[in-house]
Parts: structure tokens; sequence; C-alpha cells
């Protein structure tokens, strides 16, 4: 049996040597009788003419003639060595990468001297350049050159390159899955063969005019040099900066919204200890106490905010500063304010520390020096228990943040004060929020491939964003949930006597719209129902329905007017907002399952976030991995024409695919007409144009001093 096999080979190998000899013979006795000298023009005119150009699925793009981007052609040849200033392109069937942050396109590209087709390999093969990893292409050249035989063989081709002074001509086998371009290859070499392109390539008889043709016979070799700017493989991990981060300012958006919902878990125990208080018939008291809280807080103090619980507390504490029980008191005079914390000239409100003394009493702060008065006159007629007489009254009183009118405008909506006084507060509560945020996003980003540099940008930018979107749904739930509306314009209210209570007021139309839509909600069926209990229905108020509406304004408003000014798709705003209201559901779970401040929000919302958008991802596509393609494509076809210096390219590279407003320049790009020109005029060319004008200014000062250098060399 070994024999009959050894003989069955022995019989190939001899047919396949003789079928090779033959082949070469007939190439080399073909190649005797065709020596002529022909123009680059001669082969344009009969191969240009004769490609197909029509859509095909298996490609991007086709480009062929003036449309030809030769930018990106160049970059495409670069990976063999070649670059349209040697080589004459007829024709790019473009297949983009399905690598994101790969900085290379795949295809064919048709030329005088051959075809060049570069794949992606199916395997992701890699090999390591310099401790970088470098994901290896299938690249394939069918040269003209010494073509002198092409065969068809199903989906396969094979050519024959005849090698003077071989024995054995050369064989390629290429596999062509596409009938039309198959075809097409197979008409293009059978051009070449039949006009003996191929010799006259091999022996350099191509000339650019007819009058360079000599009757010798000149032998020109091609020039294969590069000399153009290649996308090295260290250039492509360069550039996969831009593509990772933008991964990266993606997934931080997401996070944004959980910490927006973490923020908001806090702002509900402020809710609660304000209640409606604000809004009584002495909710100027309360305003006071909340205001000089938050500037207490403001200026660094300790506070314990009691509140509510101190109110069910007979003569209970205010608030605790510094370790010092205050109670806050806030009338139209001195008198008053100190005598309502005495009964029958005997003082109400006693520390809790067992002293038996008084507690510090808060006035407003325009009455400090007439409260002192007033106080130390009931010390020395001996109201003041556990004090001497002629003791320091500045121990029991405290001279308040605001004055007595200004506590009128704090309780009111549209007033410096209550504007100054949330906005102050919202900063507060979102602080610690916002610095667990920041380093946790600091840790994602370094985990997902930042550098440190750019994490630390991502850090600060959405801590940003979390600080800023929730003070702002803190201040605009607080103004819009006071009774009261301040009209400036009318002038200030007075009393009796003469003492001004600050702006006269009208009443707040979305105050109290929400009250009633919050009564008809709490006392419908679905509310007093199982599940109306567990969602707390039956006991919403009117701030709660505010603030719903201005959160969901605030965190999904944005790209509402994004989509409406056409800067992001009607997909793109419902993917951003199921992320959004998933992070933002698990942080409200999470914290309830994790009673940790602040920690189970955060992984609750995290872990909803990432699972929303990871689901989304495989059904939408961002509009930003689109328009960040385009991109891509026309900073390669620019930069490879521009002739930059290795500095000007690193720094058109950081202003446009490295820039740190790239998200915002792609919504631009979106919103555009024609988004690919607006990338290759308004991004590229703006940007080339003014880092070429930093160039130094060339003189014929600098041009004689060259000339006179030289001449003195040679001398």
């Amino acid at each position: 049996m070994i024999y009959i096999v050894l003989g069955l080979i022995l019989i190939i190998s001899i047919t396949f040597l003789i079928g090779a000899i033959i082949i070469h013979n007939s190439s080399k006795v073909m190649y005797l009788f065709c020596d002529k000298a022909i123009t680059n023009d001669y082969i344009d005119d009969i191969l240009s003419t004769q490609i197909i150009i029509r859509g095909d699925a298996s490609f991007d793009y086709v480009y062929s003639g003036d449309a030809l981007p030769l930018g990106r052609v160049s970059a495409f040849l670069n990976h063999f060595g070649r670059s349209i200033y040697n080589e004459e392109p007829y024709a790019f069937f473009c297949k983009r990468s399905s690598r994101d942050n790969e900085f290379r396109e795949y295809g064919w590209v048709i030329a005088r001297t051959g075809i060049y087709i570069s794949k992606e390999n199916p395997g992701n093969a890699s090999c390591k350049d310099n401790d970088t990893t470098v994901l290896q292409a299938v690249e394939k050249h069918i040269d003209y050159s010494g073509l002198s035989k092409i065969f068809l063989i199903g989906k396969w081709i094979i050519t024959v390159n005849y090698r003077p002074n071989k024995f054995i001509d050369s064989f390629h086998l290429y596999s062509v899955d596409d009938a039309v371009l198959r075809n097409q290859i197979v008409r293009l070499c059978d051009l070449v063969i039949e006009h003996n392109i191929g010799y006259s390539l091999q022996k350099g008889l191509v000339y650019d005019y007819i009058e360079d043709i000599s009757c010798e016979q000149i032998d020109v070799q091609i020039d294969s040099n590069k000399d153009d700017k290649e996308i090295s493989p260290k250039d492509d991990v360069l550039f996969n900066e831009a593509e990772k981060n933008l991964d990266i300012k993606a997934a931080n958006k997401g996070f944004d919204a959980v910490g927006v919902q973490a923020v908001k878990i806090n702002f509900a125990k402020i809710y609660r200890n304000i209640k409606n208080h604000i809004n009584g018939s002495r909710g100027h008291g309360y305003a006071a106490e909340y205001a000089n809280d938050t500037a207490d807080m403001i200026h660094g103090r300790r506070v314990t905010t009691l509140g509510e619980e101190a109110r069910q507390i007979k003569n209970g504490v205010d608030r605790i500063v510094n370790n010092v029980e205050i109670q806050t008191k806030y009338y139209k005079t001195a008198a008053e304010s100190i005598g309502a914390a005495f009964d029958n000239k005997k003082a109400i409100y006693i520390r809790t520390d067992g002293s038996g003394k008084m507690m510090q009493i808060e006035v407003p702060r325009d009455q400090y020096r007439a409260a002192l008065e007033a106080m130390q006159k009931r010390i020395d007629s001996g109201q003041v228990p556990n004090v001497s007489p002629g003791e320091n009254a500045k121990d029991y009183v405290k001279r308040g943040h605001f004055t007595y009118e200004q506590s009128y405008n704090i309780a009111r909506a549209g007033t410096i004060d209550s504007l100054k006084v949330d906005i102050e507060r919202g900063v507060v509560c979102c602080l610690g929020t916002t610095c667990i945020s920041s380093a946790i996003v600091f840790a994602l980003s370094i985990w997902r491939g930042a550098s440190k540099k750019e994490a630390a940008r991502q850090c600060l930018s959405s801590g940003l964003a979390i600080m800023g979107k929730g003070v702002l749904i803190y201040t605009l739930t607080m103004q819009l949930s006071r009774k009261e509306v301040a009209l400036m314009i009318a002038g200030k209210a007075f009393t009796a006597d003469g003492v001004s209570q600050g702006y006269k007021a009208v009443a707040n139309p979305i105050f109290n719209a929400s009250e009633k839509l919050a009564e008809k909600i709490a006392g419908s069926s679905l509310a007093n129902s199982q599940v109306g209990h567990s969602f707390g229905l039956d006991a919403i108020n009117g701030r709660q329905i505010i603030g719903g509406a201005v959160t969901v304004a605030v965190v999904f408003g944005p790209d509402v007017v994004r989509m409406l000014q056409g800067k992001i798709s009607t997909k793109q705003l419902l993917k951003n907002s199921a992320i959004a209201a998933a992070g933002m559901a698990g942080a409200a779970a999470g914290q309830a399952a994790i009673p940790v401040p602040l920690v189970g929000g955060f992984i609750g919302g995290a872990v909803g976030g990432i699972v929303a958008k990871k689901t989304l991802d495989h059904f939408i596509e961002d509009d930003a991995k689109e328009m960040f393609r385009i991109l891509k494509e026309e900073f390669i076809d620019a930069t490879m024409l521009a002739g930059l210096s290795k500095e000007e390219f690193d720094e058109v590279s950081k202003l446009t695919v490295g820039n740190n407003k790239l998200p915002k320049m792609l919504r631009n790009m979106y919103q555009s007409d024609d988004r690919r020109l607006y990338a290759r005029t308004e991004i590229m060319q703006k940007t080339i144009i003014e880092i070429s004008k930093k160039r130094k200014r060339i003189t014929m000062n600098d041009y004689d001093q060259g000339v006179i250098g030289l001449m003195a060399e040679s001398a």
C-alpha cells in the first residue's frame, strides 16, 4: 500500500514539474518576442476603462476617478510599501475595520502596476511590537510585473509570474468570494498579459512620455521606497486612545445619572426636615433656620440638623453647631425675638448636657446688639438659670447670618436671597456624593485602559456634571415648591409699625397645581393599593412631584434638545434615556437594599446602568460611533496629503480625533447636512490650516544664507 502512495506522489510531482516547465518555457518564448516600451498613459487607457464600479454590500465605499480619497488610498498602500506618489490608483473598494479603535481600512485597491488586497484576519492573530500588541491583517498583492498566466477555478484565482533566470515561475493563489470582482480581476489580468504590460513592467520599459523612450534598452526600476507618511502600528496605538476615551465618556455619561440619583437620596432628608413649614404662617422663621443652617455648613462648621425630630420634642433644640445647641428666633424686634425664649420670665430652652443652662438664641443679624441688651437684662434679673447676674450675654445670644427682612425673602421663590441659599445648600448636599463618584469614575477609567491623566480629566468632568445637575435639581425643586413668589416690581411689604417683611408676593401657581395633583394621586385607588403603598403614592406631596419633573428635565432634557436640534438621532435619545433611567432606578433599589449612605446607591446604579448599556449596545449603535468612523477616514485622508512633520501630525491628532471636546464635535458633525464634508472642511482642513500657520516664514534672506553656507562648505 505504501508503495502505491509513494508512486502516486511521485507521478503528481513529476506532472507538476513538467507543467511548471511548460508554463515557464511558454512564458519565456512569449517574452522573447515582446520587447516593447510603453507609456503610463498607454497602461491607463487599457486598464482603467475596464473597471466596473458598482455598489456592493461587501464593501462600505467604492471610489474611482476624481472621487478617489487619495490620502486614504495612500494610507492603504503604505501597508504594502507603496504610496500614491509611486503608484497610480484607479479604484478603491473600501471595507471598514470592525475594530473602531483601529486607524486603518481594508479592501481592494486596483492600480496601474497591480491589485492590492487587505483583509482583516478572521482569527485576530497578533504579534508583539515593542511590547505593543498589533493585530495582523491578511495582505496580498496581485503583481502585474512578469504576469504571464491566470487561471480561474471556482472562487480561486491562480496567477503565474515569469521569473527570469529561474527554473520555475512564481505561482500565487487568491480567494475572491464576489463573482463580479473576481471576473473583473481576471479580465484586467488578461489585458495585462495580452498587451505585454507585465513584461514591460518587469523589464523597466514603462515611461512617462513617448519622448523619453530611446532606441537603447534602459533598465529603469520603479521606485518602491516609501516617501509618504505611514501610519505605523505605534500610531494606531496612539489613536486608539481617541476611540477608547470616547467609549469611556459615553460610559461615564450614564454614571452621571447614577450620581444624580444618589444626590437626590440626600435631598430627601432635607425635604423631610423642611416639610411645608417654610410655607406656613411663620414660614420666615423656618426659612431663617434653614438659611442659617446652610451658612454654617458653607463656613465649614459641624452642623447637626434635627428639624422635624426636634419639633416633636417639647422645647427641643433646632440645630447643633460645633456641639453648641441653638434655638432660632426671628421676630420683628429684638425684644420679641429674645422674649420668645421665655415664658412668664422663665427660660424655656434648656441645654441637654445636664448643665441646666440656657441654649443659645439665634436672632436676626440686624437685631444682634439690641438682643444682647435684652438678654443681659434678663440675666441680671435672674431669669436665665445657673447664670450669675452680670455674666456676659454673648454666651447666650448668637448673631444670625441673615436679617429679619431676608428671612421673609428666603421663604419666597424668585429672590436673590432664596436662590443664594438654595444653591449653597445644593452644593453642600452634592459635595460628598460628587467626591465619591469622582473617585469611582477615576478607578473605572483606569480599569477601562485610560491613562492617569485622562482618568483624572474624566473624574473631574463627571464630578462637575453631577455637582451641576444636582445643584440645579435641588435649587429648582426648592424654588418651585415655595408657596409664594416674590413680586419685586411691586415693592416691599411692611408691618403696621413700619418693619420691612421683604418683597411683596403672590401665590405660586406651580406649587398650587402640584399640591392638587398630589392630593388626587394620594386619594386614588392605585395609591391605596399594595403596589401604591410600596411606591409611597399614598403619601406623595407636591414637592415630590415637582422634584421628579425637575429631575426628568435636567437629566433627560439636554438630549431632548439635542435631538430637536438634529445633533443626535431619536434612537440615540431613547438609548441614552433608557440607560439613565436604569441607572437611577438601580441607585434607588441599591440604596434600599444596602442602607449605607451613598454606597448602596452607587452600587445599584452602576449595575443598572452598565447592564442597560451593554444590552442596548447590541441593538442600537451610538451616533458617535458612526461619526467617529467618518472622522477617522477623513483624518487619514487629510493628514496623508498635508505633508506634516511629526510634531505637526501629533498636534493635529490632539485637536481632532484626540480632542477633549470630541463628543461635542461629533454631535455638531451629526447635525450638519453633509457629515463627511463637515468633517473634511470644518474639522480637518481648518485644523491643518491653523497648524500650518505656525510654521516659520521662509524669506529670501534664509535662502541666500543657505546658498552662501553651501558654497563656503564646498570651497
